[in-house]
Formats: structure tokens, C-alpha cells, sequence
């Protein structure tokens, strides 16, 4: 985004002015710290903060955004500015709703922040609870299908494996096949992407990886609503409804809500929650007279530095913390999850240098190495270039028809027919020939018998096996040569 930023700027040959808090959480703060503290671009800090009236929550507020957040919470303590009590059966989330009415019934704007949507459904709860009872809102509801984004990134979104049947697409931007505003339905996972279900029922194939920035992933979830009840809006649409606003309900008839100030929500607008907490994200650009953070130990791994110090500037009077372990919540707030760029870790690398770790430098004279198959290795060589190449198996140089195939394998049966038949011949001839010489007297004088070897014991033994198999033959030609005639 910088790097596009810049090569615009430098095209058009003229001036930017960025404004934005670099202590803010999100991809936009890191953007708006790496420009500050390593572009060449020239800043303008505001040092003083105006927005905290009283002096002592401005000077917590200033301890904060110094990165102190140990102690702007110790200031907090000795205000009385942090209720801790259990939550084992909600006491926690009844105790903040109740500070919330009360600073609504004295006039005064008030926002509840929690750093997880778990905390904020069971304090919203909490609030319709007394609502409902007091008659601030109706107490009959009806449930509403809206989408409940999962926060995905675009790496996330490319991935079509990610996804599951069920899944909701909202688009934010116009594309070639949906508009914006549009809502898909996941139906499941195709070759090349996935396949899509419109409202009207049509099913169409859509590959994420090329408009992974135009849509938004989530769920349907069911919300109840009811007259009186407060809405925050969590998408544009148009320039009647803007993301971020607060609407309180007029009437609620069969899905359509009418609102206090006259307005309607579109039939195809389902992208809203209740409007009486948000998450510490969220809660960034907004201004309010009483902020109030719940943060059980429940959320305790998505407290840190940067979300402290966020939630507790959104007030202009009074900020209000509630838990149910204080000492830890004071240790956890020091925490920073900031994400650090590649150009951040040099002071790490330069610390690690220090200790003794520093890099392999590359060899620049020709150092001879043990050398493979047959080749030296040099310093300056890689050891791509030196691996000797894996043999590989000789591919079949031709392939023959079906019929070529026949004639071969009638061929090689005809030689190896042959060569039988002419090996029976050679051993009957020798049979034959040791007959006659055994019927051939010898003389009484006999020469001395000479030790065979292995090898020829070996080749006796197999003429022997032969001949027996070509008389077992004979006889079982014969035989079968009488039951014929």
C-alpha cells in the first residue's frame, strides 16, 4: 500500500497529507508507524491531547499513548476507576451494564468495549435483560438473518480450501458476476474454486484468487430484534448508511426494520449488530462522553498494549474499567502485539551481533573442497551446479501395434519350440549311444576312475533329470497312443 502510495504521489507531482494515530491497532497504524519512522517523508506530531477534559484522565490517557500503559493503569487504580468483582454467574457483565444505563438515563453518550465479540454478546445480553424490564424496548422480537464476519485476510480468502458449505459472501466492490452489496451462499468446493448460491436459488462456479479484496467472509447468524432496541451498522450502503453509525429501532414487521429518525433498512441489508458494546477495532473514530472496558480473564490473550490504550481514549469524562482479576489485567495491558516489518528487526540483528551471533559471511577466494564425483568444488561455486545429475530410467524408444505384438510373441514361442525339440534330439542320439556301449563287453582290465569336480557332478545330475523326463514322455505318448486306436 505505501509502495503504491508513493509511485502515485510521484506520478502526479504533488503533496500528501496522511493523518492517522500509528499507536492504532490494525494493517493502517503499521502502515502510518513504518512511513514515520523510516520514509523520508516530514511529520508534524500533535503532542497535546484535547479530546480528555478532566486532567487526570488526560494524563492517563497521555501515559498510554507513551507506551506506560503499567502506569496509566496504576493512576486508574488509585482513581477508583477499576471495578473487580467475579463473573463466575455474569455479576461482571450485570455490574457494566448497569454503570451503561446509568450514564444513558443522566444524559450522557456512553460505549461499552470489550476486546472479544464472546464479551460483548453476554454484556449486551445483560443490557436487553433490563431494558426489556424497565419497557426502554419492546418485548416482542423477532429474529433477524444477519452476517457475522470471521475477519478473514486476503491470504485466507485465495485459499479455496478454506471454506465451508454453509459460508456467506458479502461483496464490498463491484466484480464481473456480482454486485456490490451482494450476498453469496458457499454450496461447496469445485477445481477451480468454488461454487456459489445467489438469493434467487442460480448456482454459478467463482474463483476466489483473483478478487480476494472484493468480498468478505462470514456466517448467518440469527438477531434478535425489537422496538427500541439500538443497531450499529457495519457496512456502507450508499450514502444513506454509513459503517460505524447507530440507529435505534422504530418498529420491526416481518423482517423489515423502520428506524426512529424516519428511515428504512434496505430489504438486502443484513450486515448490523446491536449497538450497545463493540470491540476495541471498532471502537476507533468514535467519541463519547463515558467509555467502559469489560475485559474478564475470559479475553485476557486479546489484551495488549495498543488495545488499552484505545479503548480507554475514546472518552471525553470518565473511563470505567471492569474485570474480575485486576493484578493480572495490569499485566497484560503492558503486552504489545504490534507486528513488526522487516526493516524493524535490524536493531535485533544488530543485538544479536553483540552476542556473538553474526552471519556467515559468503567466501570470496576460490577455496578447494572435497570434491564430487570426480569435480572439485570451488568457494565461489554453487552446489547446484557441481550435483551430479541422477540417473534416469531409459524411456521405451518406440510402441508397437496390437497386431506386431501377436507376431512377436507367436515368434519367440516358434524359437523357443525349436530349441526344445533340438535339444530331445541331442539327447536321445546320446541315449542311444550309451546303450550300445554298454552292451559292449570291456576288458576285465578297467582304467581308475577319476574324482569328478562340482561342476561336472552337476551337469551328470541334469543330463540324468533329462533323460528320465524324455522317458516319462515317451510313456505317456505311448499310452495315450493305444486309448486313441
Amino acid at each position: 500500500m505505501a509502495t503504491r502510495m508513493r509511485s502515485t504521489v510521484g506520478e502526479l507531482q504533488s503533496g500528501l497529507a496522511v493523518a492517522g494515530c500509528a499507536l492504532a491497532s490494525g494493517t493502517r497504524g503499521d502502515a502510518l508507524r513504518i512511513l514515520e519512522q523510516y520514509s523520508g517523508y516530514r511529520f508534524s506530531e500533535l503532542t497535546t491531547i484535547r479530546r480528555q477534559k478532566p486532567e487526570a484522565f488526560r494524563q492517563i490517557v497521555q501515559l498510554a499513548a507513551a507506551k506506560q500503559t503499567a502506569k496509566a493503569f496504576a493512576k486508574l487504580l488509585e482513581l477508583g476507576a477499576v471495578t473487580e468483582t467475579s463473573n463466575d454467574h455474569g455479576e461482571l457483565h450485570q455490574c457494566a451494564a448497569a454503570a451503561y444505563l446509568s450514564a444513558t438515563k443522566q444524559g450522557r453518550s456512553a460505549l461499552l468495549v470489550s476486546p472479544t465479540w464472546a464479551e460483548i454478546v453476554a454484556v449486551t445480553d445483560k443490557v436487553r435483560e433490563t431494558l426489556k424490564a424497565e419497557g426502554a424496548i419492546s418485548p416482542q422480537e423477532e429474529a433477524v438473518a444477519v452476517f457475522d464476519s470471521l475477519s478473514w485476510t486476503v491470504a485466507q480468502k485465495k485459499n479455496a480450501s478454506q471454506f465451508e458449505p454453509g459460508q456467506r459472501l458479502r461483496f464490498v466492490r463491484r466484480t464481473k458476476h456480482f454486485d456490490r452489496g451482494e450476498t453469496m451462499e458457499v454450496v461447496t468446493t469445485v477445481e477451480n474454486g468454488l461454487r456459489v448460491r445467489r438469493p434467487d436459488g442460480t448456482e454459478i462456479d467463482f474463483n476466489p484468487t483473483s478478487s480476494a479484496a472484493y468480498f468478505d467472509v462470514g456466517e448467518e447468524r440469527e438477531l434478535k430484534v425489537a422496538a427500541g432496541d439500538w443497531l450499529l451498522l457495519q457496512a456502507n450502503h450508499g450514502k444513506e448508511f454509513i459503517n460505524g453509525e447507530r440507529v435505534q429501532v422504530r418498529e420491526i414487521q416481518n423482517g423489515r426494520i423502520a428506524l426512529a429518525d424516519g428511515r428504512s433498512l434496505p430489504a438486502g441489508f443484513n450486515t448490523f449488530t446491536h449497538g450497545y458494546a463493540v470491540t476495541s477495532h471498532s471502537s476507533q473514530s468514535k467519541t463519547v462522553d463515558d467509555v467502559l472496558l469489560v475485559a474478564s480473564s475470559k479475553s485476557f490473550a486479546a489484551v495488549n498494549r495498543e488495545q488499552f490504550y484505545v479503548s480507554i481514549s475514546r472518552g471525553r469524562e470518565h473511563v470505567h474499567v471492569f474485570t474480575d482479576d485486576a493484578e493480572l489485567l495490569a499485566r497484560r495491558v503492558t503486552d504489545s502485539h504490534a507486528r513488526k516489518a522487516a526493516v524493524e528487526l535490524q536493531a535485533l540483528r544488530d543485538d544479536l551481533s553483540r552476542l556473538g551471533f553474526v552471519r556467515r559471511e559468503p567466501v570470496k577466494d576460490e577455496t578447494t573442497s572435497p570434491s564430487i564425483a570426480g569435480r572439485t568444488i570451488t568457494g565461489r561455486q554453487d552446489f547446484r551446479n557441481i550435483r551430479p545429475m541422477r540417473e534416469t530410467r531409459l524411456s521405451r524408444v518406440s510402441r508397437l501395434h496390437p497386431v506386431q505384438r501377436i507376431a512377436q510373441a507367436v515368434e519367440q514361442v516358434r524359437r523357443w519350440v525349436g530349441e526344445a525339440l533340438r535339444i530331445t534330439q541331442r539327447v536321445e542320439s546320446t541315449s542311444e549311444n550309451a546303450e550300445k556301449t554298454e552292451a559292449i563287453k570291456q576288458p576285465e582290465q578297467t582304467e581308475p576312475t577319476m574324482k569328478q569336480t562340482p561342476e561336472q557332478k552337476y551337469r551328470q545330475s541334469v543330463r540324468e533329470k533329462m533323460l528320465r523326463n524324455i522317458e516319462q514322455s515317451r510313456q505317456q505318448q505311448g499310452r495315450s497312443r493305444g486309448i486313441s486306436h
